[in-house]
């Protein structure tokens, strides 16, 4: 299955929204809250969340917080003006590292920032 980065950074702010570092979901709970996507790309991205270290998950079942690798990647695609930006910028490639994308998403923001 492909990575959809969109539902890796809708995920991402939604486990934000909902942790508080001691609380575990599971799975489930995101089933409801993306009707659009179907329990196997769930449960593949919030693996994939857990196998490159965006997320604390027990088992890659239960899910614990972001680590702060995530939420660094979070923080510089977070702004939806940002996150446009850098869609399109990867939309030529199949497919890109996250850290290329945090990358973009990082010099777009330093750029605004006038750095």
């Amino acid at each position: 299955m492909q990575i959809n980065y969109d539902l890796i950074r809708l995920l991402l702010l939604q486990i934000e929204e909902i942790t508080d570092g001691h609380t575990n979901f599971m799975p489930e709970y995101f089933f409801d809250k993306f009707p659009k996507y179907s329990q196997k790309e769930l449960d593949y991205h919030l693996k994939f969340l857990s196998d490159a270290s965006l997320i604390e998950a027990y088992d890659h079942t239960v899910i614990i917080d972001i680590t702060p690798y995530g939420r660094n990647y979070l923080d510089s695609i977070r702004d939806k003006s940002i996150w446009q930006k850098t869609k399109e910028k990867i939309q030529p490639f199949e497919s890109v590292a996250l850290s290329v994308i945090s990358d973009i998403g990082l010099s777009l923001i330093k750029k605004q920032l006038g750095l």
